[in-house]
């Protein structure tokens, strides 16, 4: 089992075909050493992840003679709430979970957020890990530092520390995962790729060896935020729109985050963009929508802020040519808006 180079406060460990034997070393072996006589491993997970991984996943503690709790939770990006949150958290309250017990996340980025959340607020913090099994919640949401919720139409709104003991990536999950659900990640790649080096495009593409992949994306994350946590929001304002107009159904987070890049880079820069996000499966036009109703959203939500100046990532005015974090004027913001929206729009639909 490696560890990933990551600037998180905890361990991002990575293996293939390892999950289903590390976690219990970890809780038990490792520098907790647990007693499995005392304590309870609850695992929170939805349908169709369960469906492929949660028996395999749980032979590791029945072979400790533990017998873990599955709480099932019916969660993606587009329904992480509060309401998600009550449901794992009354379990856990209905089993008798107390600060020596376990909770463990095995599944995409919104069971992560909805477990990272609930984790951080029961009995003030309970023992904690997290188990991505999609690419976006592998390269980006398990080195978020806080676990988001959607409130109605506005995305991630509410949110917590995410503090998991342990971070646990097993690529070979990978090899189920729609690839709809694929693109939530390839989005969130391609916005490091244009803010930090294109070059880790191309490694997307040839998916290649996964953790020097991933070593290679957490390195590339660190570096930008070193120089600006606020670049790693290019694109951001675009995307919530698009998800919360079609309420996180038409276009998935990563599908409206791409489209949103693409409006964000130069002119030069689309035709080679639009070949890889062909490459990825990835759309390059938003359809099933008018600009007037995503403008509608995107000014609400500027307004919504209550600030006079408004933060956009955008590239610089004078040479050389550079990503910045912006502070504009309203009536800026929604001008730079409105002109990426005109971009991607379909001309059938503008």
């Amino acid at each position: 089992m490696d560890i990933l180079k990551s600037d998180m406060p905890y361990n991002c460990y990575c293996g293939t075909g390892e999950a289903d034997r590390f976690a219990s070393a970890y809780i038990f072996d490792g520098r907790h050493k647990a007693d499995p006589a005392t304590v309870k491993i609850a695992i929170v997970s939805d349908r169709i992840v369960s469906g492929f991984y949660y028996n395999s996943f749980e032979k590791q503690f029945l072979l400790r003679g533990v017998k873990p709790v599955l709480i099932p939770v019916e969660c993606s990006e587009g329904n992480k709430s509060l309401t998600k949150v009550s449901e794992v958290y009354d379990f856990l309250v209905d089993f008798g979970f107390g600060n020596n017990d376990w909770l463990i996340a095995l599944g995409g980025g919104g069971i992560l957020d909805v477990t990272g959340f609930c984790a951080s607020i029961f009995n003030g913090g309970i023992n904690f890990l997290a188990v991505p099994t999609t690419s976006d919640s592998m390269y980006e949401g398990a080195v978020a530092s806080r676990a988001y919720l959607n409130s109605k139409k506005l995305k991630n709104a509410i949110s917590v520390p995410f503090k998991p003991d342990a971070v646990i990536i097993d690529p070979s999950y990978l090899k189920t995962v729609p690839d709809k659900i694929k693109h939530n990640g390839y989005a969130a790649i391609i916005r490091l790729g244009i803010i930090g080096n294109l070059n880790i495009l191309i490694d997307l593409v040839k998916d290649g060896n996964p953790r020097e992949f991933l070593n290679h994306t957490y390195s590339l994350r660190q570096s930008v935020s070193q120089v600006n946590p606020g670049l790693l929001e290019l694109g951001s304002e675009l995307a919530s729109a698009i998800e919360g107009y079609f309420r996180f159904m038409n276009y998935s987070e990563g599908e409206a985050l791409a489209l949103s890049l693409l409006s964000c880079v130069e002119e030069r820069s689309r035709a080679p963009l639009i070949k890889i996000y062909d490459l990825l499966g990835l759309p390059t036009k938003l359809t099933g929508v008018s600009t007037r109703s995503i403008m509608k959203i995107l000014e609400d939500n500027i307004a919504r802020s209550g600030n006079t100046k408004i933060k956009i990532v955008d590239m610089s005015d004078d040479e050389p040519r550079r990503w910045m974090v912006k502070n504009m004027a309203k009536e800026d913001a929604v001008s730079v808006l409105s002109k990426r929206l005109q971009i991607i729009r379909s001309d059938a639909e503008a």
